[in-house]
């Protein structure tokens, strides 16, 4: 009897040895190792494109054990932030495209280069989050690593607003919201190399697209035509979300669209 409970005690501790030495002692986050300075790098304060060409972004990662996988994320900036504090690139128009990439790479060792090309479409202007997640073999996730891609567009019409109600729209620090029965006066610019053969400004009411305030700048072909519209909200309009719409054609049949959004109380 007692032999037989000596035997037991031992077989615990001998499956408690075995348990303890199978649990997880990798606990170290793998990082972004990335030298300072490069351009096209995650770790940027901002990587710059131009829409119709390939940006390569280049990154080290590092774990004191083994890496895992890496997954790149980059989708439009407008409307949304990542985290407190993230940097605030003011108001910028974007092309309503709604381009995204998401690719997940594997990485070995402790220590290495991971890289995307990534194909910056023609219909493409603006800032987008370029967002970095990676883990490591033990199932450590780093933390995400965030900067932004400012892509520029030769090949679309262009809007540039100076002031709205006479605000410069680069000072907002949020969602505009206008009352019902309110004119509000947009000044700014349209223009494009080949000549604009097409523009309209609206406000559109985005639970059921209906417009409810519409305007034709009859551009005729200009390169470039300077505005200062008054969209007029009507009295009855509904509380809720709504759009500035403006829209573009080129003499070459590129076509754009861009705006922000507006609560109407």
């Amino acid at each position: 009897m007692n032999f037989s409970f000596s035997n037991s005690i031992m077989s615990l501790s001998c499956v408690a040895i075995l348990f303890a030495s199978c649990g997880k002692t990798d606990t170290a986050l793998p990082t972004v190792c990335t030298e300072a300075g490069s351009e096209t790098s995650v770790l940027a304060d901002e990587i710059e494109a131009i829409a119709g060409t390939t940006v390569t972004i280049t990154d080290v990662f590092c774990d004191n054990e083994e890496l895992s996988e890496v997954r790149w994320d980059i989708h439009n900036a407008a409307d949304h932030a990542h985290e407190e504090g993230e940097s605030d690139e003011g108001f910028v128009l974007h092309t309503g495209t709604e381009w995204e990439v998401l690719e997940t790479t594997s990485l070995t060792g402790t220590s290495t280069t991971s890289s995307i090309a990534l194909d910056i479409p023609l219909t493409a202007r603006g800032v987008w989050d370029v967002v970095v997640s990676f883990v490591d073999e033990a199932g450590n996730a780093g933390t995400d690593v965030v900067t932004q891609m400012h892509i520029e567009n030769e090949h679309l019409p262009e809007f540039t607003l100076t002031d709205v109600d006479g605000v410069d729209p680069a000072t907002w620090t949020g969602e505009q919201e206008w009352s019902a029965g309110a004119v509000v006066v947009l000044s700014g610019t349209v223009a494009d190399s080949d000549g604009v053969s097409a523009a309209s400004i609206a406000v559109v009411r985005e639970s059921d697209e209906t417009v409810v305030w519409e305007l034709d700048l009859a551009p005729d072909n200009a390169t470039e035509l300077a505005f200062a519209a008054e969209a007029a909200i009507p009295s009855d309009a509904e509380a809720g979300e709504y759009h500035l719409e403006m829209t573009a054609t080129d003499a070459a049949g590129n076509a754009m669209e861009t705006g922000f959004h507006v609560e109407v109380e």
